[in-house]
């Protein structure tokens, strides 16, 4: 099992490049990821029945970090798929990605640029593991 994050654009800005790698090695001690840039227009031949698909939006369910770990902990305890989530790009999803996903999350009622979006969501995984792992990490 593993998770996969497709993406909407490559990531421009240095700082958030850095970051996102950063999380990425921290996570690869967990669970084997990946980051997969697509564009706006092939994302929804992605969205699979062999991964759970939890698309980003702003209107999704809001978790908190520990409900988070909770929700990742219960799908790799009770299924086989891969977790797979989407960032879309500045426009959000077509309702054609929207309806294919099988969870919907928000990062927050705010809305966030895709490039900060993604460091988001990849320290919320990495604060997921830590916290399944009972590490000092969350406070």
């Amino acid at each position: 099992m593993k998770i996969k994050i497709f993406a909407v654009d490559r990531l421009k800005k240095d700082y958030n490049k850095m970051a996102a790698l950063d999380y990425l090695e921290r996570i690869k001690y967990y669970i084997s990821i990946e980051v997969i840039e697509v564009t706006e227009e092939k994302l929804p031949k992605f969205i699979s029945k062999e991964n759970y698909n939890i698309i980003l939006d702003e209107k999704g369910n809001e978790l908190t970090s520990v409900e988070l770990s909770q929700f990742i902990q219960k799908l790799l305890s009770s299924q086989s798929k891969d977790i797979a989530f989407f960032i879309g790009g500045a426009e959000g999803f077509s309702s054609e990605v929207k309806g294919k996903g099988d969870y919907t999350l928000s990062l927050s009622k705010l809305t966030l640029p895709h490039e900060l979006a993604r460091v988001i969501l990849l320290e919320q995984i990495y604060r997921a593991f830590t916290i399944i792992n009972n590490e000092k990490y969350h406070k």
